[in-house]
């Protein structure tokens, strides 16, 4: 879903609309904790932050209206949305579900043998409308009802152990959060990394085109 002229901004703990013709906001979401990075995933936009302890909130606003859609106390590092529900693999390891409309978690689940001996955090991804969680390691295909997972391959002429980056029909890259080994880690919009509340400082957006 492309957006002309509107863009996401975040000011201290205020994320607004921006329309750039006519200068002025559309609607502004004030945020209770430290904003640490805001992403555009088509019609909805993931605020990340984290309290003074240590604790990290993924808000979900739809990007037209700014209205609440799923407030979940989550560091996420992929993400992708399919069919009203929200899968991810999260920083502590787990992989889990929850539905966009009823505002409940569906499964988390540990994940079994999927991070790489060098840290790189794994990718979720939707292929042929199946659900592969998958690293450099090994691939799983997701059961999306229990997040139950079965080592498999990727269809053919995908290779998990080469895989770097993924971008969707909207050029928006939801399957790829690198990681940043600095102290800084910090969210980047589309291409971002699980929250580090080690020191993060700032953060990036996409607006949509």
């Amino acid at each position: 879903m492309k957006s002309k002229n509107k863009i996401i901004v975040c000011q201290d703990k205020e994320v607004f609309l921006y329309n750039t013709i006519l200068l002025r906001k559309e609607w502004s979401v004030e945020i209770k904790h430290k904003i640490v990075g805001i992403a555009r995933f088509d019609k909805l936009v993931l605020i990340s932050s984290y309290n003074w302890w240590g604790k990290v909130f993924s808000k979900f606003i739809n990007f037209s209206s700014g209205e609440s859609v799923l407030d979940i106390a989550e560091n996420i590092l992929s993400l992708l949305i399919y069919d009203d529900k929200l899968y991810f693999i999260n920083k502590n390891k787990e992989i889990g579900c929850y539905s966009i409309i009823r505002k409940t978690k569906i499964f988390k689940v540990i994940s079994s043998g999927l991070w790489s001996w060098d840290g790189t955090p794994p990718k979720i991804a939707l292929i042929d409308k199946n659900i592969y969680a998958f690293s450099k390691r090994k691939a799983f295909k997701i059961n999306l009802s229990n997040g139950s997972q079965s080592e498999t391959n990727l269809p053919n002429g995908l290779d998990n152990k080469s895989i770097s980056l993924m971008l969707d029909e909207f050029q928006i890259n939801i399957n790829t959060f690198s990681s940043n080994s600095s102290e800084n880690s910090v969210f980047i919009a589309g291409d971002m990394g699980g929250v580090d509340v080690g020191g993060g400082e700032g953060g990036g957006g996409d607006g949509g085109g």
